[in-house]
């Protein structure tokens, strides 16, 4: 007896934290094997890889970008085989299925900079602290079944759904799983129907004493008289040896409302509909989209990364990473116009940027900011509007006469122009006379 508990006792501890740890089930409503979950997936995920990263630092004279070598890893390729859109498409199709996505940052042997940063799909994953209060990374990746252990501070760790655990995210198998397995029992029950429907089109009933074989070959020769496509009359002869009984079978309803409802709970707890995952959204519900889903993972990594990815001291600088999106991209046409024109009438675009937001093709010279005073560049607003050069004077002083206007810049800002100023009398006809 002592041998044969200490086996079950054996067995309990090889297995059970499996179990324990892995909210997976086996029914046939799998979160992996769900087309409908792979379409949500696949929608969060391409939104999410158009996210671009940028370290910016944010001093008292404004903003400034940073273009260094770790900045183009982030925006450009974070490992040998994975480019910047790929890899952020990895994490966000991990969180959804995982509620949980990990990306492990690799140093240079000297520890002096950022070498590359690897999305890793992982399972078994354990956090804790040493006796020293570090963060430990335990995890199994399921690229090789390894094991491997880092500290925390080398990880890039987003979660949804973070309401249970102290680090982890909870896993949406089992909130999903009623909910996929009634939608696969639908469909299976449905297909079941169909085949049994297209089986049986009815029986032939001899009269006669007849064997297996025997009867088998009548039934083949009736099929192929009658029962195929070359029989266009529909009529079919028999003797007194054999009668024919029709089976009628009706086609099954396709419960379309209850798996619609069952889809509907699903793309509930996702936070899209149908017309997101079709592309077929309008520009309030793509912006909707944006803001409850793409967004809150967007912040999620800006403040990951500059955690982990900066030192305390550049933090200190105001440098930190943001992940940006050009949120106008499915916008209409006329909101795009509206909203750039008045963007770029004060300034705060470029003539390039106002040319990619209407899908025009960038020009030379064109990363410029024009100011409407008849759109000049911002640097020149003194010369067109009271003819002094950096707030020189005119006349006494021994002070130089300023530069004159030449008559090819101002014919060349006139490609520029968005609208025409009414023409009238003052200020406006005398710059039309210049």
């Amino acid at each position: 007896m002592g041998l044969i508990r200490d086996l079950i006792n054996l067995r309990r501890a090889k297995y059970s934290p499996f179990f324990a740890l892995r909210g997976d089930y086996q029914a046939n409503g799998n979160l992996a094997d769900s087309d409908i979950v792979g379409a949500i997936a696949n929608a969060i995920a391409s939104n999410v890889g158009k996210l671009q990263p940028q370290i910016v630092r944010r001093t008292d004279d404004g903003l400034s970008v940073r273009n260094d070598y770790l900045s183009r890893i982030l925006s450009l390729r974070w490992s040998p085989e994975l480019d910047t859109y790929s890899a952020l498409y990895r994490m966000a199709s991990d969180l959804v299925y995982h509620s949980n996505a990990y990306a492990v940052i690799f140093y240079t042997p000297d520890f002096v900079r950022v070498q590359s940063i690897a999305p890793v799909t992982a399972s078994n994953v354990q956090i804790w602290e040493d006796e020293n209060g570090v963060l430990l990374f335990r995890f199994r990746w399921d690229y090789d079944g390894k094991f491997y252990t880092l500290p925390y501070q080398n990880v890039i760790h987003i979660r949804s759904r973070f309401d249970r655990k102290r680090f982890m995210g909870t896993a949406p198998d089992g909130q999903l799983k009623n909910t996929l397995e009634l939608i696969d029992t639908t469909g299976e029950a449905l297909r079941a129907a169909v085949r049994n429907s297209a089986n049986l089109k009815g029986y032939l009933k001899y009269n006669n004493f007849i064997d297996d074989d025997e009867l088998k070959q009548k039934v083949k020769d009736f099929q192929d008289a009658y029962m195929s496509a070359s029989n266009d009359g529909g009529i079919a002869g028999l003797d007194n040896s054999m009668e024919f009984h029709e089976i009628s079978q009706k086609t099954p309803n396709i419960p379309v409302l209850q798996s619609q409802y069952f889809r509907d709970n699903v793309y509930r707890y996702y936070g899209v509909n149908e017309k997101i995952l079709t592309s077929t959204f309008t520009e309030a519900e793509w912006n909707s989209f944006y803001e409850n889903v793409i967004e809150p993972i967007s912040i999620q990594l800006s403040l990951e990364f500059t955690f982990k990815l900066l030192s305390e001291r550049e933090r200190g600088f105001g440098n930190k990473v943001i992940f940006t999106a050009n949120r106008l991209q499915y916008a209409t046409l006329q909101t795009r116009m509206t909203i750039g024109g008045g963007l770029f009438d004060r300034g705060i675009i470029t003539i390039n940027e106002f040319r990619e937001l209407m899908y025009y093709e960038p020009i030379e010279g064109g990363d410029v900011r024009m100011i409407s005073l008849n759109y000049v560049k911002t640097g020149d607003q003194s010369l067109y509007q009271v003819g002094k050069d950096d707030g020189g004077e005119n006349g006494d002083g021994g002070q130089q006469e300023p530069e004159q206007i030449p008559e090819n810049r101002i014919r060349q800002s006139a490609v520029y122009f968005l609208k025409t100023e009414r023409k009238g009398g003052g200020q406006n006809a005398e710059k039309e006379n210049i």
